[in-house]
């Protein structure tokens, strides 16, 4: 085109504000973009325990996939010592004497990409993936600055989580996401001059600036477009996003085509840019593969660690709590090993759920290596509820079901829990289950129901010897009591499970008042007489 070749000069090129209705052509529309700067490094060091303080080290991330691996990314350390995406292994070496090289993770990118998206689902429900390591957020129906103000909470925790993301805010999805390249660790908010946004800074990490200041300090060189169209556009003279903006629409599509229409649509907001509203996830499940297999535990515990981050943040975007953690360990030999641990109160606190894990698997032994590690998480919805008055919780239920763990560790899971009376009469018969989270309430009793008295129960029984005469008691001698009997209640016969080989019984009881004193329970079963207890 030799039109394309000109000096672009004609005014009436230009886009003129007061010919232009805004109000009747554009819809107001936000947008919010995630971005992960160096997502491949970031992926990388947050799995691996080999890598400690991997950010102040020079480490390389390449593709071990590849026929001749090269630099993915680098941390800046390495950056400074002359290190460039695109250096082959030798010559990366060459420049940076203890240089750490890292294989790149699909498996560890992925799991930060989801970390992310379900922050962005916590701001609003049209969330999806962009492209690698940017999360793309549409704020339509939001409270505009509720959101953004919870922007800088988000930051801070996904950092805390070892994460650092970008955020920008901006009329434009393209703005938007410059915008957040342009701030690791904190969020820029891109004014507009229509929509009527008006937001109040001071927030942490919170930063505004207006769109035209934004725009004119602003490369085009930044912006992603073909190489013929960045020619032409730097031969017209435009340099910054702001010139191309003020363009006229109408000119730059006559000129440079449909790409450089979308490209200005795209750059002033114009874009009909649909979000599609994102799904909860059916399941909340980290897992890694090993390439190595491993024998020991403390690599499980350090990965699990960063599977319970993850799993935690990603729960709390989606407003969810843990109620049951599943552990897989797929061996090199053998089944697979599941470990399961119920929670005594439904939570996404990373500290309380890692502690009931390492205290659940310390100790555990595996019959080979392990070359497989799942952590599977059965959630339910968040509700906050308020104990009653008269309701009372344990102090700390996470502590108190780490040390049932360990407990359990010693003495065998089958002997742990509180007991609970058999519903089949059986004399002593008792179970053991899961210890509650709460106290339940102390249950009313029934003052027309008439109770018996108390019985002090001798564990165990006391063996005696019982005379009759006809067919009452007279006489009881043991090494606890001793007396002739004054008066006797009974007999009453008790028997169950006749049926099983195991486990029945068949004894009969009776009530007796000794003339030194006491009213005492005797009963005989296949071991002879015992004193059972005292009234």
């Amino acid at each position: 085109m030799e039109e394309d070749e000109e000096d672009y000069e004609d005014e009436e090129d230009y886009e003129d504000e007061e010919d232009y209705d805004y109000e009747e052509d554009y819809d107001f529309v936000m947008f919010l973009v995630f971005q992960v700067p160096r997502l491949l490094l970031q992926a990388v060091l947050k799995v691996e325990s080999g890598v400690p303080g991997g950010h102040a080290l020079p480490v390389v991330v390449v593709d071990a996939g590849a026929k001749k691996p090269a630099v993915l990314a680098m941390t800046e350390v390495a950056e400074r010592e002359g290190v460039v995406v695109g250096l082959s292994v030798p010559q990366a070496l060459a420049r940076c004497e203890g240089l750490v090289v890292r294989y790149r993770s699909e498996q560890a990118e992925r799991m930060v990409e989801e970390m992310v998206f379900a922050m962005g689902y916590s701001l609003a429900p049209r969330v999806e993936i962009e492209e690698a390591g940017v999360v793309l957020v549409d704020l339509r129906g939001v409270d505009l600055e509720e959101s953004i103000g919870r922007c800088g909470a988000i930051v801070r925790e996904l950092d805390a989580a070892g994460v650092k993301v970008g955020v920008g805010v901006a009329e434009s999805c393209v703005v938007a996401l410059l915008a957040a390249k342009e701030c690791e660790g904190e969020v820029l908010v891109v004014k507009g001059e229509v929509g009527g946004m008006k937001y109040e800074e001071g927030a942490q990490c919170v930063r505004s600036i207006s769109e035209g200041e934004f725009l004119s300090a602003l490369p085009l060189g930044k912006v992603e477009m073909s190489g013929g169209l960045r020619d032409v556009l730097a031969k017209w003279g435009i340099r910054t996003v702001a010139d191309f903006a003020k363009l006229k629409r109408s000119a730059v599509g006559a000129r440079l085509g449909m790409e450089g229409l979308l490209l200005w649509d795209r750059l002033t907001g114009r874009e009909e840019r649909v979000v599609a509203v994102a799904e909860e996830p059916p399941e909340f499940e980290e897992s890694w593969e090993f390439e190595y297999e491993v024998d020991s535990m403390d690599p499980l515990l350090f990965l699990l660690k960063r599977f319970v981050d993850v799993l935690c943040v990603r729960m709390r975007g989606f407003h969810k709590v843990a109620a049951l953690m599943r552990v897989e360990l797929d061996l090199a030999y053998g089944d697979p090993l599941v470990v399961a641990q119920k929670l005594p109160e439904p939570t996404s606190d990373e500290e309380a759920l890692f502690r009931l894990l390492a205290g659940r698997l310390e100790g555990l032994e595996t019959e080979s290596p392990v070359v497989r590690l799942v952590l599977r998480l059965e959630v339910v919805d968040f509700k906050q509820r308020q104990l009653g008055l008269f309701e009372s919780s344990l102090k700390n239920p996470y502590r108190f079901t780490q040390t049932l763990s360990r407990v359990a560790g010693i003495v065998g899971a089958e002997r742990v829990g509180r007991p609970v009376l058999e519903e089949d009469g059986r004399p002593d018969g008792v179970r053991l289950e899961g210890m509650p989270g709460e106290v339940p309430p102390v249950k009313e009793l029934k003052l027309d129901r008439e109770y018996g008295m108390p019985l002090r129960r001798f564990r165990p029984g006391v063996k005696a010897e019982v005379e009759f005469q006809g067919r009452l008691p007279m006489w009881v001698r043991s090494d606890k009591v001793s007396g002739f009997v004054k008066a006797a209640r009974g007999p009453w016969l008790h028997s169950g499970h006749w049926w099983e080989e195991t486990g029945s019984w068949n004894r009969v009881e009776w009530d007796v008042e000794l003339n030194k004193g006491g009213v005492y329970r005797i009963s005989k079963s296949g071991d002879g007489w015992k004193v059972e207890g005292s009234y």
